[in-house]
């Protein structure tokens, strides 16, 4: 008897462990491209999060400081052929998941194209934030996953800055 209500308390522990550690977006895209070597996926760390948080920069705004602190993670994902079909494809996962990730915002010049979309939290907060970037001029991909506590003032400024910058 006490077997048995160990492993039902275990059973009932695994699963709650693993319904709060949702997966990222980036880490979904990966499982999609699992085989496929042009695809590759960088992953900065919490503890690689403060060291860029503690380092001085003259042009950083303390705003940019303080988001920083809040990141839990960035992973980097890129493919450097087939950027249209990569570009496409997770978009598809983004589409199939909308009850998860939101479209934010989008922007288009004569060589590249891309989107934002956050995950948001119950209350409304945003706690994942995917860039995509698609170049047609280099045929590559960039897709950006941030995960932290990221305010409304750090997303939009991303959005803004990096839609500004690719338009010039």
């Amino acid at each position: 008897m006490k077997k048995a209500i160990l492993l039902l308390v275990m059973t009932a522990v695994t699963l709650a462990a693993t319904a709060q550690t949702a997966q990222d977006f980036a880490s979904r895209f990966m499982e999609k491209c699992a085989d496929d070597t042009a695809v590759h996926c960088i992953t900065v760390s919490p503890r690689m999060m403060e060291q860029l948080a503690k380092q001085p920069e003259r042009d950083r705004s303390e705003h940019l400081a303080q988001a920083i602190q809040k990141l839990k993670s960035a992973r980097i994902v890129t493919a450097s052929t087939r950027c249209e079909s990569y570009y496409q494809k997770a978009v598809d996962i983004l589409k199939r998941n909308t009850r998860r990730f939101g479209f934010q915002d989008s922007y288009r010049t004569s060589h590249a194209h891309g989107a934002f979309y956050t995950r948001k939290t119950k209350a409304g907060d945003t706690v994942e934030l995917i860039l995509l970037h698609a170049d047609t001029r280099k045929n590559s991909l960039v897709v950006v996953n941030l995960t932290g506590d990221l305010d409304k003032q750090f997303v939009d400024c991303l959005t803004k800055n990096f839609s500004g910058h690719n338009n010039n």
